[in-house]
């Protein structure tokens, strides 16, 4: 459990709420109706054949913002919004709507340039809200960065409570996306690019907002 005690009690986080409705939204029209495809073909970012379009149809950059809504499956969506939860809420209550809103965004949207620069090649479909849950990682540690995690360890037949600081987690979590990203022939259909150019997005930022 994170302990946020700089938190503002009187605030409510709507944008995250919103946020979060809107991403269950989105997962029940693709998973339990027949518009997947529709949504995918409209608002997903096709990685081979993106930036050749924009010169056509510069609306297609909307693509960048769109695709963060989407995800392929439950177990993509519920990954992205146990983190999204665990954070966005907390965050807002400290920072604010709008100043929350320009950095899961923007990291959003760096997430899937980057993504879409590095995969330009190759045919992928981006889609998630991957890039801008690393920016609230990113963000996070400069606003807390003393914060710790509990949890527990079995040890024999005994349960062990201890504790370890956040960023610890958040390094061994970036030397995992690093060492991903640069592996040749993965077999992992994620695009680690967007996971960490969201989290230096959310991390640079923070330090105009803190």
């Amino acid at each position: 459990m994170i302990n946020f005690s700089s938190l503002k009690p009187c605030y409510a986080p709507y944008s995250a709420a919103l946020i979060s409705i809107l991403l269950l939204v989105f997962l029940v029209l693709m998973e339990a109706t027949d518009l997947k495809q529709n949504l995918i073909d409209f608002y997903a970012i096709h990685t081979n054949e993106f930036w050749s379009r924009i010169d056509q149809h510069p609306l297609e950059l909307l693509r960048l913002f769109t695709a963060i809504f989407l995800h392929g499956n439950w177990l993509h969506w519920l990954t992205n919004v146990s983190a999204f939860v665990l954070l966005a809420f907390a965050i807002e209550r400290v920072i604010g709507a709008q100043k929350f809103l320009l950095i899961f965004f923007t990291a959003g949207i760096a997430g899937n340039l980057s993504a879409a620069l590095v995969m330009q090649n190759q045919d992928h479909i981006l889609l998630g809200a991957s890039g801008a849950v690393s920016g609230l990682i990113g963000l996070w540690l400069v606003l807390f960065p003393d914060k710790k995690i509990n949890f527990v360890i079995p040890i024999g037949l005994y349960l062990e409570k201890t504790s370890m600081p956040l960023w610890v987690i958040i390094f061994f979590w970036l030397c995992f996306q690093l060492v991903l990203h640069f592996q040749p022939d993965i077999h992992y259909n994620i695009a680690w690019m967007s996971h960490l150019s969201g989290f230096t997005a959310g991390f640079l930022l923070a330090w105009f907002v803190k």
